[in-house]
Formats: C-alpha cells, sequence, structure tokens
C-alpha cells in the first residue's frame, strides 16, 4: 500500500536586519572604515526612520560625524574596559535590536555582552562567538573586485538595496574651497614600500613652482616614520609645512583644497570622502582593489613584473617607486588641471 508523501520541511526564513535600532561597529583601519560607510548609509537610505548608531575607536569619532544621519557615535580607547562601555550604555536613550559586526573587537565584545538579539556578521572563525547570524562569505575565485564590495555584499545578503548613487556621495565639511590650493602627503602609513622617491617629489614640486600657480601645503601626520615632508620642507621654503596630531585632524584641511597628491595612504581615502580630488600614487598596492572611492580620483602607477605585491617592505629594489616618473605624475596633476 503506498503511502502519499510527507509534507516537506518548511525552509528558514532567509537572514534579513530586523528592528529599529542599528549599531554598527566601525572597522578599526581607516581604509576599511572608508569602504565599509557606503554599507552604512545603505542601512539609512534603506530604513531612513530607524535609529542607527556606530561604535568606533575614538581616533575615528571626527570622521564618523561628517556621515549624516547617524543618530548616536559610542566611542572607545584602547584603554577602554568593558563595564565601561556598558555603562555608557546604560546612560543611552538607543536599546540596539540588530548589530553589524565585522572585526573581533572590543565593540564585537560590548554587542555581545549587551545581548543584542540579532548580532550580524560573516562567518569568519574569529566573529563566530559573537554572531547571532553569521552569512557565509562567498569566496569564488573571480577578478579582483574593489575592497567596497566585501561591505556591499553583506548587505545585500541582509536585503539591503545597494545600487543607490547618493551612498557614494562625498561627505564635505562645511568649509571653503581654496582654489589651487594643492595638500601633498608624501608618506605611507602602510609602510615605506609605498612611499615615492624624494627625487621624485622635488621634481614635481619643481614643476608647480616653476608654473607658480599653486598654493601648496605639506603634511606630516603622526606616526609617519618617514621625513619626506620635512625635507622637501626645507627644500621649497614656500611650501607651508603642517605637521597634524591626529588623522582625523587633516579632515578639515582636506576639505578645504582644490587637490589632494598622496601615496597609497589612508589620507588618500580621507580626501576622496570630503570630495577633494585626489591623485594616489600606487606602488605594491592593486588600485582594482584598494582604490579611493569615486570616479573622480586618479590613480598613477608604474607597472612592474613584481607587482601588486602587498608587502609593507620591499625584499628587491622598490622598482615600482623607483620607476615612477615626475613625468606621468605631472600628467595626471595637469589633466586634473585641464
Amino acid at each position: 500500500m503506498s503511502h502519499p508523501a510527507p509534507n516537506p520541511l518548511p525552509e528558514k526564513p532567509p537572514v534579513g536586519l530586523y528592528g529599529g535600532c542599528v549599531l554598527f561597529a566601525a572597522p578599526r583601519r581607516w581604509d576599511e572604515a572608508c569602504f565599509a560607510t557606503p554599507a552604512l548609509r545603505a542601512i539609512r537610505a534603506a530604513r531612513p526612520t530607524c535609529s542607527l548608531g556606530v561604535i568606533c575607536h575614538e581616533d575615528q569619532a571626527d570622521y564618523w560625524t561628517t556621515v549624516p544621519r547617524i543618530n548616536q557615535i559610542i566611542v572607545y580607547h584602547k584603554r577602554t574596559r568593558l563595564r565601561e562601555l556598558m555603562a555608557v550604555q546604560a546612560e543611552s536613550r538607543y536599546a540596539w535590536d540588530a548589530a553589524i559586526l565585522w572585526e573581533k573587537d572590543l565593540a564585537a565584545d560590548f554587542c555581545k555582552a549587551l545581548s543584542i538579539k540579532q548580532r550580524l556578521g560573516y562567518a569568519q572563525k574569529p566573529l563566530l562567538k559573537f554572531l547571532t547570524d553569521a552569512i557565509p562569505l562567498n569566496e569564488t575565485p573571480g577578478p579582483v573586485t574593489h575592497r567596497v564590495q566585501f561591505y556591499l555584499n553583506l548587505m545585500e545578503r541582509l536585503k539591503i538595496p545597494t545600487q543607490k548613487p547618493e551612498i557614494f556621495s562625498p561627505c564635505p565639511l562645511d568649509v571653503a574651497r581654496t582654489p589651487r590650493h594643492v595638500i601633498i602627503h608624501p608618506a605611507s602609513d602602510y609602510g615605506p614600500s609605498h612611499e615615492w622617491t624624494l627625487t621624485g617629489w622635488e621634481q614635481t614640486l619643481q614643476w608647480m613652482h616653476d608654473h607658480g600657480i599653486f598654493q601648496v601645503t605639506l603634511l606630516q601626520l603622526p606616526g609617519n616614520k618617514s621625513n619626506l615632508a620635512p625635507l622637501l620642507a626645507q627644500k621649497f621654503p614656500h611650501c607651508r609645512l603642517e605637521t597634524l596630531p591626529t588623522i582625523a585632524s587633516a579632515l578639515p584641511l582636506l576639505s578645504s583644497a582644490a587637490l589632494t597628491i598622496s601615496a597609497d595612504s589612508s589620507l588618500c581615502h580621507l580626501s576622496a570622502h570630503v570630495g577633494t580630488p585626489t591623485v594616489s600614487l600606487f606602488g605594491p598596492n592593486d588600485p582594482e582593489w584598494r582604490r579611493p572611492l569615486g570616479k573622480q580620483h586618479r590613480v598613477v602607477r608604474q607597472k612592474v613584473e613584481c607587482s601588486p605585491c602587498l608587502l609593507e617592505k620591499c625584499p628587491l629594489d622598490r622598482r615600482c617607486q623607483q620607476e615612477l616618473s615626475a613625468t606621468t605624475v605631472i600628467a595626471a596633476i595637469s589633466a586634473y588641471l585641464r
């Protein structure tokens, strides 16, 4: 005697982002924070009435205040203890329903200790114990995609639309731009292999001086062991050397400039964030993967057989930097002027 086929088991509901109070844990690295920003803005665009918060390290607080329509920014520093964050939350008007996590850090500890009902992130081993919903990470081999897609893909898995131009729009500060003001940042916080040669910078600055159409600020940031900016300031006294206490403190200056010329570093991403056209000098890094966001920015590089190697220290002769000519960089600056 035949029996009817059993009823199929109901499928598990698709993972989504639920609740009206969402906390976004900012990645610790500056470039990653910039690449994650469109994902945060996609949430805001999709949920215009939700309460949206960011938890970040204290040195990023000024950055996140430039992103519109964030309801609360929770700040911690390297010595902050979990109980201190819990005390801050006790005074908050927001009760978080969901959290987006990217890294194993104090923010992840905080979200777990707070027992936020839904904690979402990629199913990566360091993060698994903090998540209630782990999203499989698609690592299908294929062409290199920009790092911003790492963050946007998670949003798409959560049914958050990402094909909206406004989530990529710059976040300029209320600072007037100065025509012909150029910021030059020759150092890189990624390591010495990401820095162009002193000779190349000297030739470029000499060309700018000969044309007499630029007001140049040489930027020196904390943590940069390179002395390129001070050396250039000595040779070109008409250039102003600006030494800033933090990377975030460069945001108003960047927003006031007409152009930024920078080594591949965190600074070129901050410049793009505030909408200042940027010429980035790439060496061992891959611009297809980590170029600044925005079509108005230019990447200059000398393709050699060993790049992109992604190394902080070159084991060879820094040929990707040595072979990059000042003529190529000047051509990129001239193209901007045209």
